[in-house]
């Protein structure tokens, strides 16, 4: 079997190597290769997430000069002097109209963003990002009541904990995986981890805010309220327990994987299935009386990874807690993953291998469902969606949506060699690059009630176009109109070329990985087949408005240089935009009881060959039939929506990590779409062609000059038309050859010290 013996390595694997991509210093060697503690670790779908396995990075002493494209008018705030020089890149990056979100100057990174608008007032946006100014990966927030125009950001409060759970510190460093949601009343959650570096401690908190992202209450793990005498007084009024969803204390104080590992969470909100009532609960997650003042309008749910030890018999469990009084308590956890006929390897045919899971809630009846990547396959991965009618409470068995073709990516130090001198981790990456990518994709409810009360959609990419030597990642979209028992699709959501090659598994056995560098022979070479297109996340308008943001490389045709010229391969499909896409549906349609026929209502944003996918009855494996390929009649409509292009590999040190999502949100009864992406417009050098292949390109240069930022824009205000309607001042159109290689600005003598 596939997955089985593999993923259970990986789990060790992945937790061992935990809690990092937090800086920047040192060679290849700084940043630990997580495969290297244990043998047969050749998966790539169910790893951990970034700030949790690059915890090893190390960040640097700071800096005040690096380029600052983005910021908007700071009005009365104070300024920096500015002693270095504004490079091309950045001219032209300033004639941008994105919209810069984080407004810090520590030359340090933003990646992996999540973004929510407030339903009572649209122009209060909230978002959240992996945020390292404080030269570890926290969680930063990013508010605004202008719609953008100006912006207020920080880091999430660390949770709090007693001495004994916090080795005497009093509390636990953030880790990032933001997401963020509003409710119906307006009140912004913010869910994030929260880790030691040291050890196995760690956990799922949630924050919450009424002012519009601008404050945030603090988790308290553990605690009372009675007061104790000196020298150690309790003043603490918060209620013990107060936005815990999941605590696991370490039981050796090793960094070495003898405890569970919570990762990779997401947040929803929605009101409460009719016959629920609110319950509430105690620091323990036991069930207690609720205190009637602070039960909120809608009910939270969080869903998230929990790594096994091997103790606890190894694998990644899907698991789920909620709250109903504003993330105060939470309930004990349940794991939701269940069992199916199509998951093979585990006993009673669990389907116990999975990561990358998200919730959505129907805004009119309460139904939650929550999609996740799933491993235990005879070879491709597949996407699984469960369901709950009653509040979370209990789940049907999985539902089967789609085989995620995502066994045949280029990895890193393995079929890419090229990658371990930059410290990268032995993951799937993409042609040119070294950082880490995914499929996990996300999952929507649609919002309209009614006869669309049972639509979902789903959007997710994978490399079904590409081979282990030349990655063409797709973005692909699916739609269920009866609660997620049968799938429409796949249909291509990115309408640039993309060619099918002959062999997509030259290189690799079936159930395996490709490995070695032999791939390249047996693949006839890195052939374009295609550009990449990558990390998508999808949302719905209250009109029908399907929206889908994406990174996209597909107006880069022939560019040959780069930062790290060992790592280029083929011409183009380098540098990066973000795009947008969108497509309308107006209506809907049950399938039949039987058959293969797509709904009459249900023919709208699919492509030609777009399929009615039933269950299976057995486990999945495509082989050489790949749905998805050489479509035609794409529906979506595709539009670029960052003006200028960036360069991936400046976004953190040696471009091994940019995140492992992006984020778009539509208000409601509203068609603006907002992307929120990854941004790296404002990174430069520290490695590479300046100073030779391995060597800083200005030595001595403190910190590197690598990191990325949080951007934000309109994908479209037009009920799905597909116009770039942002905040623009135009999209670039010269000459890309400045974005290929730019070095550290140099710096230049102080403007008001001179004369």
């Amino acid at each position: 079997m596939k997955h089985h013996g593999r993923l259970a390595a990986l789990l060790l694997v992945a937790v061992a190597a935990v809690l990092g991509l937090m800086t920047f210093a040192g060679g290849a060697g700084a940043l630990l290769d997580p495969g290297a503690a244990f043998t047969g670790d050749d998966e790539d779908a169910i790893t951990q997430d970034g700030t949790a396995e690059l915890r090893d990075v190390a960040v640097g002493n700071f800096l005040t000069e690096c380029p600052q494209a983005g910021l908007r008018a700071k009005g009365d705030t104070a300024q920096p002097l500015d002693r270095r020089q504004v490079d091309a890149v950045e001219k032209i990056s300033n004639q941008s109209g994105n919209i810069r979100a984080n407004q810090d100057y520590t030359c340090l990174p933003q990646d992996e963003t999540s973004l929510d608008v407030n339903p009572t007032s649209h122009s209060n946006l909230v978002g959240g990002a992996n945020d390292y100014r404080l030269g570890t990966g926290s969680s930063g927030f990013y508010a605004t009541t202008d719609g953008g125009k100006h912006w207020y950001d920080g880091i999430i409060p660390f949770p709090t904990a007693g001495a004994a759970q916090s080795r005497g510190e009093g509390f636990i460093v953030s880790g990032g995986d933001p997401a963020v949601a509003f409710d119906r009343a307006g009140v912004a959650y913010y869910a994030q981890l929260a880790f030691f570096r040291g050890n196995d401690t760690g956990g799922v908190f949630v924050s919450r805010s009424t002012n519009g992202g601008f404050t945030w209450s603090r988790a308290r793990i553990g605690g009372a309220n009675v007061p104790t005498p000196s020298p150690g007084p309790n003043t603490d009024p918060r209620q013990p327990g107060d936005g815990v969803v999941s605590f696991q204390q370490d039981n050796d104080d090793l960094l070495n994987s003898s405890v569970n590992f919570n990762d990779k969470e997401y947040l929803t909100t929605g009101p409460r299935p009719a016959g629920v009532t609110p319950q509430c609960f105690d620091p323990s997650h036991a069930p207690a009386p609720c205190n009637p003042d602070v039960i909120g309008v809608d009910r939270l749910y969080v869903s998230w990874t929990i790594f096994n030890s091997a103790a606890n018999g190894g694998g990644s469990q899907i698991v789920l807690s909620y709250s109903d009084d504003q993330g105060r308590s939470w309930s004990n956890k349940t794991v939701i993953n269940g069992s199916a006929a199509f998951c093979v390897g585990r006993p009673n045919n669990d389907c116990r291998d999975n990561q990358g899971s998200t919730p959505t809630v129907n805004p009119t009846t309460g139904q939650l469902w929550v999609g996740f990547l799933n491993g235990d396959t005879p070879d491709e991965d597949q996407y699984l969606v469960v369901t709950s009618t009653d509040g979370g409470q209990t789940f049907g068995a999985p539902m089967f949506a789609s085989s995620i073709f995502d066994i045949n990516y280029p990895r890193a130090n393995s079929t890419r060699p090229d990658c371990i001198n930059r410290g990268a981790q032995t993951r799937s990456t993409l042609t040119n690059s070294c950082f880490r990518v995914n499929s996990y994709g996300n999952i929507v409810a649609d919002r309209r009630g009614g006869a669309f009360a049972d639509d979902l959609y789903v959007v997710l990419d994978d490399n079904r176009n590409g081979t282990p030597a030349s990655s063409n990642v797709d973005v692909f979209y699916l739609r269920s109109t009866d609660g997620g028992r049968t799938w429409i699709g796949p249909t291509r959501v990115n309408n640039d070329r993309s060619v099918t090659p002959p062999n997509r598994d030259c290189g690799r056995a079936p159930g395996s990985l490709a490995t070695g560098t032999g791939v390249n022979a047996a693949c006839g070479g890195v052939i374009d087949y295609g550009n990449d297109n990558w990390f998508p996340w999808i949302d719905v308008s209250s009109s029908g408005t399907v929206s889908v943001g994406f990174f996209d490389r597909r107006l880069d045709t022939d560019s040959v240089q780069s930062e790290w010229p060992t790592s280029r391969s083929r011409p183009g499909n380098y540098l990066t935009w973000f795009f947008g896409a969108t497509c309308r549906i107006t209506s809907t349609g049950t399938p039949a009881a039987t058959g293969t026929a797509i709904p009459a209502g249900a023919q709208e944003c699919n492509a030609n060959e777009a399929t009615l996918n039933r269950q299976p009855t057995a486990p999945v494996d495509p082989g050489a039939t790949v749905a998805g390929s050489n479509q035609t009649g794409l529906p979506f409509k595709n539009f670029q929506v960052s003006d200028v292009p960036f360069n991936l590999d400046y976004s953190f040190r040696g471009g091994i990590f940019i995140g492992d999502y992006n984020n778009v949100a539509v208000p409601d009864n509203d068609n603006t779409t907002y992307g929120f992406w990854t941004d790296s417009r404002n990174g430069r050098s520290s490695g590479g062609p300046g100073g030779g292949v391995t060597n800083p390109s200005e030595p001595g240069r403190n910190p590197l000059c690598e990191q990325s930022d949080v951007f934000l824009d309109v994908l479209s205000s037009d009920s799905g038309g597909g116009k770039d309607s942002g905040n623009h001042g135009g999209d670039y159109t010269g000459s890309l050859d400045p974005f290929l290689v730019t070095l550290c600005p140099p710096v230049a003598q102080d403007k008001k010290s001179v004369g």
